[in-house]
């Protein structure tokens, strides 16, 4: 779902990816596409490696890239691809050299473990700023009119409201794609809630049964996360679970029974980046930035379709200051904060 332009057009979420079978086709598709804008000696511009950064299925990831695009090619003069591959691939083509770096990685602790503290092919660049949060929501209005529902005990006692053709006798839970791993069939089952949960087949379709319940103000109850620039058009209110600890954190899937973890977000890339392109290191290193950033770049994207370019360089006009920080010698790099166990 790319355009020409090799930017991606998703009003999307961020989510785990399961299935191996799925994960190798992705990997197979995605080294090919890569194959001649790796970053080493054979994709070079003006004796310059080309620099590859990995475009997530999320508006924000493509937020992100569009800045970063800009300021690597306006002010450091490297030429620099979007490709779009899922997060886990991503992490063999740094260690691989086929990627330069991910400017948001949600968790992925088992690889970050594996490529950065043991294989030493992938460096943590940083925090970039906003903190994920994901959970279980409902519209605000809903919890207006249904206060208990401010945590999963009113969810338990009122499941009828949200009973749906899809889901009776139970309720719906709404969930996105069927291949993205969340928690959320384990928490009803183990919180003993009387909620089917529902996959829309897409967070694209998701999305539109969100909106469309709530234009017509109908109770729903689903899966969702910050930073997402959707959150500044509705209003929606988290359900609070069982508070997340690190005993839980080590269940088995099937015995999750507390909230998501929390999710520091952080930028990854190569090792060899510090070595082919030693000022684009440093700029990764320091790009940080709010999600209220973030989400005014998501929303011209997205919501008003500006091009990449045009996205980017609206943020560049009102920001400058802050590019000039990204790019100076003076700024220390960002803080770096490994994710949390079992995220």
């Amino acid at each position: 779902m790319r355009d020409q332009g090799g930017s991606l057009r998703l009003r999307t979420g961020r989510r785990r990816i399961a299935g191996i079978a799925a994960l190798l086709a992705v990997i197979a598709v995605a080294a090919a596409a890569i194959a001649t804008t790796a970053g080493g000696a054979s994709a070079r511009t003006n004796g310059k490696p080309t620099i590859t950064l990995a475009t997530n299925s999320w508006e924000g990831s493509l937020a992100n890239n569009v800045v970063a695009q800009y300021v690597i090619q306006k002010y450091l003069g490297y030429k620099v691809n979007l490709v779009t591959i899922d997060e886990i691939p991503a992490w063999t083509a740094m260690a691989q050299g086929k990627m330069s770096a991910v400017l948001e990685e949600w968790g992925h602790s088992p690889q970050y473990s594996q490529y950065i503290k043991k294989g030493h092919q992938v460096i943590d660049a940083g925090q970039e700023g906003p903190n994920g949060n994901i959970g279980w929501y409902i519209p605000t209005y809903l919890l207006k009119q249904h206060p208990e529902l401010k945590n999963w005990k009113g969810v338990k006692k009122d499941w009828k409201l949200f009973v749906t053709p899809q889901s009776s006798p139970q309720g719906q839970f709404l969930d996105g794609a069927p291949s993205y791993v969340t928690n959320d069939q384990a928490l009803v089952k183990n919180l003993k809630i009387n909620l089917k949960v529902v996959f829309a087949g897409s967070e694209a379709a998701q999305l539109t049964q969100i909106e469309t319940s709530y234009k017509q103000k109908k109770p729903i109850i689903f899966y969702w996360y910050t930073p997402q620039y959707q959150n500044a058009i509705y209003k929606f209110s988290q359900v609070a679970l069982p508070a997340w600890t690190p005993k839980c954190a080590k269940l088995k899937p099937a015995q999750i029974n507390c909230a998501y973890p929390p999710y520091h977000l952080y930028k990854v890339m190569a090792s060899t980046l510090r070595k082919t392109a030693p000022p684009v290191a440093n700029f990764l290193r320091r790009f940080s930035w709010t999600p209220n950033e973030q989400n005014s770049v998501a929303y011209n994207l997205a919501v008003k379709h500006m091009s990449n370019d045009q996205a980017a360089a609206a943020f560049a006009a009102k920001h400058a200051k802050q590019i000039k920080s990204w790019l100076s010698k003076k700024t220390p790099y960002t803080k770096v904060l490994p994710p949390a166990a079992g995220t």
